[in-house]
């Protein structure tokens, strides 16, 4: 075996996420399976495209609405407790859609209402799943983790499709949600027997909405992060088409029924399998924007032999090399993202990741079944595989690029620290000065390290940063930001990483005094 192929499996040498990796495959098989059903169940009751396409909006709005509330629940909460009661409401969710299709009460309307009640529960157990099992695995495992849970997700999209067609075809829609209701009672039991690590926190933990805040807050002033919201969401916008409309592409195009429905899915998971094993490969060879940009061209060429090539063998074909090249989009910038942020917020980065993955693969589905309602299938693909040129632009002009080891590790030192005397109200908040004396000639360059270390001030917890000038002292500068409690200073300085300490040691250089900044803590006072 070599070097490469070692790396990409030595995750496996943790039990505990070997089995948390199989369980993931049982829950990501589930959502695969219960998709495929449910869109060719609604092709039989339905023939509206506009119907069809909003079964794949069931099942990526709840992503939206819920990955940032998911996300923070991952931070604060016991991640095992937690994943049991999900999975538990999931199983009960495939128990209702058993009983309703084995009585014939299941119409177009209840079974989007019952989709996007499964897709909720995918979404809510989606940052805690990945993390725990991210966390199940030591620093050096951690990129076979993450390549290895993309495998799990690409496997079960492999399997997935290809399973329920053949079921759909030989025994009907009833018999995968029976089998999709067992997977999930597997991965129940993985969870029982799981022990995960007690956390070890020295400051009560955020309040949900709190750390709502603490991670919009977090992507408004990280510029990686805004890049990959952006990337992310022109991507899965567009290409979201090709997912939305493939049941009509089975039955209209290719006159293949939920098996040859179940078939194009399964080539598009296993072009993802393959690109998962392949990546790593690949980027030694590729620089990764361009690797990203050849396969969002591929991905656009896939759409178009979909659209207009009546050939399942073809059409399977072309998927195939389709989802490698999502893969290879998707999981470059999940790279990206990973190792461009620290332990603190790492499943609320995972859950904005969803949020806008799934908000514009719910947009776009909804949009693209609109506009295939009003111009038809072939147009509505052609469309969206020339709209893939403005993808291609942004991706030229918001390049990725993968974080340093510093961008990701917090520090254990800070330059400012806070003594008190008293205790600090709860509902009180804090305010940090810091003066600086800046010789004339090191304004420019004072400043505009100045400013981007009032970007970490804010993107760490600061709801309030400024820079102000002193005009009775020429060469006085101070630095000013408020945080809402004396708990949230003391996070603020905890998430601090190695960069941002070695960023603030360069603006104190610039400092000229006889004597370190003067800082000062100032708490609010309520009028008495």
């Amino acid at each position: 075996m070599t070097a490469g192929a070692e790396r990409i499996w030595a995750a496996f040498a943790t039990p505990a996420f070997r089995w948390l990796w199989l369980a993931s495959i049982a829950i990501n098989l589930t959502i695969w399976m219960q998709g495929v059903a449910a869109g060719w169940l609604m092709v039989s009751l339905t023939t509206s495209p506009l119907m069809v396409a909003l079964i794949q909006t069931a099942s990526a709005l709840p992503s939206f609405i819920f990955a940032l509330p998911s996300g923070v629940m991952a931070d604060l909460l016991d991640r095992r407790r937690y994943l049991i009661a999900v999975i538990g409401f999931m199983i009960c969710i495939a128990a209702v859609l058993c009983m309703l299709s084995a009585s014939g009460g299941l119409g177009p309307w209840m079974l989007l209402f019952l989709t996007f009640c499964l897709g909720t529960g995918f979404a809510l157990q989606g940052p805690a799943w990945y993390t725990a099992q991210t966390d199940a695995v030591t620093r050096l495992q951690l990129a076979s983790a993450m390549a290895l849970s993309s495998v799990s997700y690409s496997s079960a999209r492999a399997i997935g499709p290809a399973m329920a067609g053949a079921v759909v075809s030989s025994f009907g829609v009833l018999a995968v949600f029976v089998c999709s209701a067992v997977l999930l009672g597997g991965a129940l039991v993985v969870l029982f027997r799981w022990k995960n690590a007690p956390r070890n926190a020295h400051l009560p933990p955020e309040d949900l909405f709190s750390g709502m805040r603490s991670a919009v807050r977090y992507v408004r002033h990280s510029e990686i992060m805004k890049a990959q919201v952006l990337r992310t969401s022109m991507f899965v916008g567009v290409s979201s088409s090709l997912w939305a409309l493939l049941p009509l592409i089975a039955e209209l195009q290719l006159n293949s029924g939920a098996r040859g429905y179940g078939l194009l899915l399964g080539s598009m998971g296993c072009g993802s399998v393959a690109g998962a094993l392949i990546l790593p490969r690949l980027r030694s060879w590729i620089e990764m924007n361009r690797m990203m940009a050849i396969a969002a061209m591929l991905y656009a060429a896939s759409i178009l032999v979909a659209a207009f090539v009546p050939n399942i063998v073809a059409v399977c074909s072309a998927l195939f090399i389709g989802g490698a090249a999502w893969l290879a989009v998707g999981n470059t910038n999940m790279i990206a993202l990973q190792s461009s942020v620290p332990a603190w917020i790492r499943a609320r980065a995972v859950a904005v990741y969803m949020l806008v993955f799934q908000g514009a693969m719910a947009a776009g589905s909804a949009f693209w079944g609109v506009i295939a309602t009003e111009i038809g299938m072939t147009n509505t693909l052609l469309s969206s595989a020339l709209l893939m040129s403005i993808v291609l632009v942004v991706m030229y002009r918001v390049p990725a690029r993968l974080g340093h080891e510093s961008e990701a590790t917090q520090s254990s030192d800070a330059l400012h620290a806070g003594f008190v005397t008293e205790a600090v109200p709860s509902d009180a908040s804090v305010a940090i000065q810091i003066v600086y004396q800046v010789a004339a000639e090191k304004r420019k360059e004072f400043l505009r390290q100045l400013y981007a270390i009032g970007k970490v001030r804010r993107r760490d917890g600061a709801s309030f940063w400024r820079a102000y000038r002193d005009l009775e002292q020429e060469n006085c500068y101070v630095e000013r930001f408020i945080v809402e409690s004396w708990d949230q200073y003391l996070r603020q300085r905890g998430r601090a990483t190695v960069a941002d300490l070695e960023a603030e040691r360069q603006l104190w250089t610039l400092h000229s005094g006889p004597t370190p900044p003067a800082i000062s803590h100032f708490v609010s006072e309520p009028c008495p």
